[in-house]
């Protein structure tokens, strides 16, 4: 089960959302932002359409509808909000039934301290499940439920199976519990699930750490109990929710950064096939492992950001890059004014108006190359500091101070080639530094890869040989000028112009720098101008 679109009108937090563009092959979904933003509203969206299709009424105006002037009058009219579409059938048009299984969603209250067993209770129907809670305001216990469930399984294993008279009590143990068991191991190295005890007396799940054997659940640290109880959950529920969307509120609760990490990492692996994960989270260790198996998992990892979105308004969100934005974000929600005491971890000082400088472009080379780069170097700072001669002198000056206060921290300038010789570029490179090949960045902004991939963009790739021949044209009547003809700063007007006129854009950005970050820096990574500038530029660290 995968969802593809969802959207929600006047419920909870939202006026009219709509969430578009979810990939078929997604795996996971990370909804990021701060406590407020919206994320469990969301959840309590698939929550309510899940009771419907299981016919569980349970309807509160004032805690589902938007607002007062909005309240529905019946459960029925609010469900009618809700609309979700699935990649191989329409969320809405499903029979009722008790035993869907769309959803399975844990809620951020989930915390069962203690438990014991004194007797082996009977457990309803794994898809019936009902004991979830009707709304994500509800405590949860699941582990003391999950207990039971694999007693009943060892019974009926022990007795039914034709297999069991094959089988030591040993076999069908590790049968029942030794992928929670694994899956244990990888989140804490020496923390060790014995097994489930005696059932009819003090039963509990029983641990080994250290020179600590056989001991009680509830002597388990609250982040011990907060992973086991996910991890415990998923290994008896996904067998039956084998085509399901798994939902997690804010899985990190008690839980320190790389321990969320480990969990994620180990939950992402448990995942059926068929089935995808949304999660909540502001958390730093989370996002980031998130961001890991993006990186080696790029269609099956989406980020939906709910930063900075008043959903008071009408708002249409799609997945999005984690880029260097993204995680100034993410660490200002998690740590607040520590967040300014964060340091990237390569520098690289750039030409263009430095910071606090008056003047209608702060920061051009600085912003393209954030733009270009965010995603894969999410942590490299681009600094401007001014004219060619200032990103000289400042940035060794600035360099020393960095090595003093932020030892870890790398740092190294660059620059435009403009009319430098080879001696001149030699000797920036001794000191470190790096050098365009070509004259400036605009010459890699206005490429003829880029043109093609922006007029493909559009639907118009024809235009593009125009506009490339026209380029040609502009370049070779600049010697009439006095200017170099390679200068492509200096004919960026011309082109600006033209592929307005040829696509037929508007609003598009007032002047060419404004049109290259939004519009062409973008573009780059999917040509191979995208790899030739990473080769010169991260030359120091690749």
């Amino acid at each position: 089960m995968k969802l593809k679109t969802v959207h929600l009108t006047n419920f909870k937090r939202f006026t009219n959302l709509k969430i578009e563009d979810i990939p078929k092959s997604t795996k996971l979904v990370v909804l990021t932002g701060p406590n407020g933003s919206g994320k469990s509203s969301l959840f309590e969206a698939f929550n309510f359409w899940m009771n419907w299709a299981k016919s569980r009424i349970n309807f509160d105006p004032e805690y589902h509808s938007k607002g007062s002037e909005t309240i529905d009058k019946n459960w029925n009219e609010a469900f009618q909000k809700i609309k979700l579409e699935f990649h191989d059938h329409e969320g809405n048009n499903i029979p009722q039934s008790n035993d869907r299984k769309e959803f399975y969603i844990r809620s951020a209250y989930r915390h069962e301290a203690d438990f014991t067993s004194n007797g082996i209770q009977n457990t309803d129907s794994i898809l019936i499940d009902s004991r979830r809670p009707l709304n994500l305001l509800q405590s949860e216990h699941r582990v003391s439920d999950n207990y039971q469930r694999i007693i009943g399984k060892a019974v009926d294993v022990l007795f039914n199976s034709k297999e069991a008279k094959k089988k030591s009590g040993e076999d069908i143990s590790d049968e029942l519990i030794g992928k929670v068991r694994e899956a244990v191991l990888k989140v804490f190295d020496n923390l060790t699930l014995n097994g489930p005890g005696n059932p009819t007396e003090n039963g509990t799940f029983r641990f080994s750490k250290g020179s600590s054997d056989g001991f009680h659940y509830k002597n388990l640290s609250g982040g011990e109990k907060a992973a086991f109880d996910l991890l415990l959950d998923f290994v008896v529920k996904r067998e039956a929710f084998n085509d399901t969307i798994f939902c997690i509120d804010e899985p990190e609760l008690h839980m320190h950064t790389r321990l969320q990490a480990r969990l994620l990492e180990v939950i992402f692996e448990l995942i059926p096939d068929n089935c995808q994960l949304w999660l909540t989270t502001h958390s730093i260790g989370m996002a980031r492992k998130a961001a890991e198996l993006k990186a080696k998992n790029d269609n099956e990892v989406q980020f939906i950001d709910f930063h900075g979105i008043d959903f008071d308004d009408s708002k249409t969100l799609a997945p999005s890059l984690p880029d260097r934005d993204y995680w100034k974000k993410i660490f200002d929600t998690a740590l607040d004014d520590l967040a300014q005491l964060i340091v990237p971890e390569n520098i690289v000082f750039c030409e263009g108006r430095r910071i606090g400088d008056s003047g209608k472009k702060p920061s051009f080379d600085s912003e393209i190359y954030t733009k270009i780069f965010g995603v894969e170097f999410p942590n490299t700072e681009f600094v401007p500091l001014g004219g060619a001669n200032q990103v000289d002198i400042d940035g060794d000056t600035f360099k020393l101070l960095l090595a003093r206060i932020a030892p870890g921290v790398k740092a190294w300038k660059i620059f435009d080639r403009d009319d430098r010789n080879e001696t001149e570029i030699e000797e920036i490179r001794s000191s470190g530094g790096v050098v365009l090949p070509r004259r400036d960045i605009e010459s890699y902004l206005w490429d003829d890869q880029v043109i093609e991939q922006l007029c493909a963009d559009h639907g118009n790739p024809e235009v593009a040989e125009q506009i490339i021949s026209n380029k040609k044209t502009f370049l070779a009547s600049l010697s009439t000028r006095g200017k170099p003809v390679d200068d492509v700063k200096a004919i960026s007007g011309q082109l600006y112009n033209e592929v307005k006129a040829g696509l037929k854009l508007t609003q598009a950005g007032n002047n060419p720098e404004a049109f290259a970050i939004e519009n062409l820096a973008p573009i780059i990574k999917r040509t191979k101008v995208y790899c030739e500038l990473k080769k010169i530029i991260f030359a120091p660290v690749l």
